[in-house]
């Protein structure tokens, strides 16, 4: 397996079509009473076709900095992060392992590189809105992240189920 960076020369085309991105959710975090609960809520998170290609050429975007996960050659894993900094901050767009190889250090190693990144680009946060899962949540608290008490309210209010989420790197 190797990781490395999506540049547009090098990925004329990402295919993300094979791409395994189901997500069993057995529990989820919910806000009562000003803190977050987890409550039962079994389902099943998964994407389209249209939503894997949409992801696929945002991965290739100019406003983006983006790493895959490479196995032979297919894609098992993929970061993004948005260039712009918000305030010191730098947005991970999104973190994906396929779930044929979750639990292997994938996920870990792309967070590294997004630290990395970030880093490397003047920011001292990396700024998450992450999916309410408990298996989402535990991972970004596992690499240090912590609910923030001060969003980016555009980010939040548009993904109201959303955990606001910081790491502090510098």
């Amino acid at each position: 397996m190797r990781i490395i960076k999506v540049s547009r020369d090098a990925f004329p085309e990402i295919n993300l079509d094979g791409f395994n991105r189901q997500q069993k959710i057995t529990r989820i975090y919910v806000k009562k009473d000003g803190t977050y609960v987890l409550e039962e809520q079994p389902g099943v998170m998964d994407w389209s076709i249209d939503k894997k290609r949409e992801v696929a050429q945002d991965l290739r975007d100019s406003a983006y900095i983006s790493y895959l996960a490479i196995e032979e050659d297919r894609i098992i894993g993929f970061m993004s992060l948005v260039k712009e900094l918000v305030a010191e901050r730098m947005i991970l767009d999104l973190i994906q392992v396929d779930t044929d190889f979750r639990g292997q250090g994938i996920g870990r190693m792309l967070w590294e590189k997004a630290v990395e990144e970030a880093r490397l680009n003047g920011a001292k946060e990396l700024y998450i809105s992450a999916c309410p899962s408990e298996e989402t949540i535990h991972f970004y608290k596992a690499m240090g992240a912590e609910v923030t008490n001060n969003p980016i309210m555009a980010i939040a209010e548009d993904e109201p189920d959303d955990l606001q989420m910081v790491c502090r790197i510098g």
